[in-house]
């Protein structure tokens, strides 16, 4: 089901798309993000992606037509980024994140990646390729060569993956600082061993998770292979009191260690464990 933001925002774009794709020098341009998914909302921006065959000049950024405002995020690159925004000049038109980026370089980015060397921003750019759509340009089969390229997630990938973000340490943190009276610091520590949890998650599913925390509802994570009720206790842990909440963390970590012991035996969970349930005990006195 797409949404009605969504088709308003495909609709308000479409000549940014028309105009990169005429541009000399690129060779494809692909709406991506939340209005490519169809589940835009009211909120969300719009993510363009547009593939050079060479560096594209400040000047060819800066016209892009039909839009009320422009800003180069950075100059240097790649990729290069810019915002620009539809419908009323900055903060309050429609603001679109065009991403420049090479052809040569997304190539190159994915024959590392698919070699099984994980990398967040080229997973970030995979799943952005997955969820592409709109593709216009001289040479818009690429888009869909890459697309078939990205469809198999490979085993050694999540391998990989899961023994990076599986090594959850320090766990006894979010007591200390809860002891301290910081529930900012709590708050930190639980946000980093969820998006490392959910890292591994994606990974045991075959899902490019360059940025995990960006999705836009917690019910809407779709992870088969996954502890029951993820979302909401997932959720529990942040409404909850701060004990409470990591007593939950810790069983769906422990859940999501077994998983991988059942899904993939290459990867050495006792050694995860190991790191995880290693623990500090305060020091009361020097007696």
């Amino acid at each position: 089901m797409v949404t009605e933001a969504a088709r308003w925002r495909r609709q308000m774009v479409r000549p940014v798309l028309d105009w990169y794709a005429a541009v000399e020098g690129v060779d494809a341009v692909m709406l991506g993000g939340s209005t490519a998914r169809g589940d835009a909302d009211r909120w969300s921006d719009v993510e363009v992606g547009v593939f050079w065959r060479r560096p594209p000049t400040p000047a060819e950024r800066l016209a892009v037509a039909g839009a009320a405002d422009v800003r180069l995020v950075n100059v240097d690159g790649p990729p290069w980024d810019d915002h620009l925004y539809l419908g009323a000049p900055r903060p309050d038109g429609l603001m679109v994140e065009v991403a420049h980026t090479l052809t040569q370089t997304v190539e190159n980015a994915l024959d590392e990646l698919l070699n099984g060397k994980p990398d967040g921003e080229v997973m970030q750019l995979a799943q952005g390729i997955i969820d592409g759509r709109s593709v216009l340009g001289p040479r818009a089969e690429i888009v869909t060569r890459w697309q078939e390229r990205v469809a198999t997630y490979p085993r050694d990938l999540a391998v990989a993956v899961v023994r990076h973000n599986g090594n959850i340490e320090k766990f006894w943190r979010w007591q200390m600082f809860f002891e301290r009276d910081n529930p900012l610091l709590v708050a930190r520590e639980f946000v980093r061993m969820v998006n490392q949890l959910l890292n591994v998650l994606y990974a045991l599913n075959g899902r490019y998770s360059g940025h995990v925390l960006a999705f836009k509802r917690l019910d809407a994570l779709d992870l088969p292979l996954a502890p029951p009720s993820l979302a909401n206790r997932i959720r529990t842990v942040f409404d909850r009191p701060a004990p409470e909440g990591a007593q939950t963390l810790h069983d769906l970590i422990e859940e999501t260690f077994d998983l991988v012991e059942r899904h993939l035996p290459e990867v050495d969970v006792d050694a995860l464990r190991a790191t995880f349930r290693s623990d500090r005990k305060p020091v009361e006195s020097a007696d």
